[in-house]
């Protein structure tokens, strides 16, 4: 339950957050969705998930740990964001 109403807000935010700029915002609301929704596993040995960007500054401000383990995965979904714009800005350029 938890996870669809940070979905739902995180579509929401994104969307206004792209708003700032409306010549690019597809671009910009696709990178804003990849920042807020990559997950990031808590503690290692256990399953449990949380947004990765959040869970850095969590661990940052409270518990004083600065470990870069938990933007490993949204390092790797954001390599895949811009490289997934990059082709549909060369697609867009090529065929409209």
């Amino acid at each position: 339950m938890f996870w669809m109403i940070y979905i739902a807000t995180s579509v929401f935010v994104s969307i206004k957050l792209a708003k700032i700029s409306e010549k690019y915002f597809i671009e910009s609301s696709f990178i804003f969705l990849t920042i807020l929704l990559t997950p990031a596993q808590i503690i290692v040995s256990e399953p449990d998930y949380a947004p990765s960007f959040f869970t850095f500054f969590f661990n940052l401000v409270f518990q004083q740990e600065f470990s870069l383990r938990v933007l490993r995965p949204l390092m790797l979904s954001l390599t895949f964001c811009f490289f997934s714009l990059f082709l549909y800005r060369l697609v867009k350029r090529k065929f409209f």
